[in-house]
């Protein structure tokens, strides 16, 4: 059944609408993202920095100097699963989710895993499927991620650690590397030791420890741990932004798409109905000779 002028046109103005609305989120995502961004690729450097120092340092010392490089038999993990509170940012929180998933069926099976939850949307994620996480919380990172509550995330990350309820800790987060693009990451921050450690042992024997090497350790690896949570939440919170202006350009477009569809079909209608006119016309015309 052909359909009417009117309903075309309202199915128009309606899409219109929607249309204004995904293109001003999307100029919102494109402010708030400029500012985050330049927050984090200032950071990077720092974050760089401290990778090289922390992992010269550890690489020179015994675990049995901190009990933050200690290694003990894994069988309890801490996973921080980071994802956003708000939604409409296309697969930025189904990515992160999907690989923690992944993660832990493959790399921690028998293992007793405890979560830890950042965002709104990895609560609801796992609550639907009926597992309860060790900590929660929610609107932490609007504008900018706050460093103090990076801090206290990880210090209980870092109590639990030392404390011997869990024996590994894990971050699960998207990486942004640019606006099309994030990267799920799976990092290890508990215990403290690096794979590829620099190459640094001869440059940190002639380094002068003040007050000793062992209260550097106490103080420079809990400023790790707390670093790795924070840069972690950053990254994260550059993304969804990121992938929120993506995915509102994305949706814009696609409204403009149809509004141009159903505008050709608004006219085709109206042609119709002007040539069904003029044919009643001329046929009231002709039978009236």
């Amino acid at each position: 059944m052909a359909v009417s002028t009117k309903d075309i046109k309202r199915k128009i103005g309606s899409i219109q609408k929607t249309q204004q609305i995904t293109r001003t989120m999307k100029m919102v995502a494109a402010a708030k993202l400029k500012k985050v961004q330049d927050t984090t690729m200032q950071f990077r450097p720092y974050m760089m920095r401290l990778e090289q120092v922390t992992s010269a340092l550890v690489s020179s010392a015994s675990p049995r100097e901190h009990p933050l490089m200690l290694f003990r038999d894994v069988k309890n993990v801490d996973v921080v699963v980071i994802t956003s509170d708000r939604g409409l940012c296309g697969a930025f929180n189904h990515n992160v989710l999907k690989e923690t998933e992944n993660f832990i069926d493959s790399k921690l099976d028998g293992k007793n895993v405890n979560l830890t939850i950042i965002g709104k949307n990895g609560y609801n994620y796992f609550k639907f499927r009926g597992v309860k996480p060790k900590n929660v919380y929610l609107n932490i990172s609007k504008d900018k991620p706050k460093h103090s509550k990076a801090i206290e995330i990880a210090d209980k990350l870092i109590e639990n650690y030392i404390g011997e309820s869990t024996d590994e800790v894990y971050i699960v987060y998207n990486s942004f590397v640019n606006t099309l693009l994030q990267k799920t990451k799976i990092k290890r921050i508990l215990p403290v030791a690096f794979e590829n450690s620099v190459n640094l042992e001869n440059i940190v024997e002639r380094f002068s420890f003040e007050p000793s090497k062992e209260d550097v350790l106490n103080k420079l690896l809990p400023k790790y741990v707390h670093i790795n949570m924070y840069d972690a939440m950053l990254e994260s919170l550059t993304g969804e932004y990121a992938a929120r202006m993506t995915a509102m350009d994305a949706a814009t477009n696609n409204a403009n798409n149809m509004v141009n569809k159903l505008t050709l079909e608004f006219n085709k209608a109206r042609q119709a109905a002007i040539t069904r006119e003029l044919i009643e016309i001329t046929t009231s015309i002709e039978a009236m000779k």
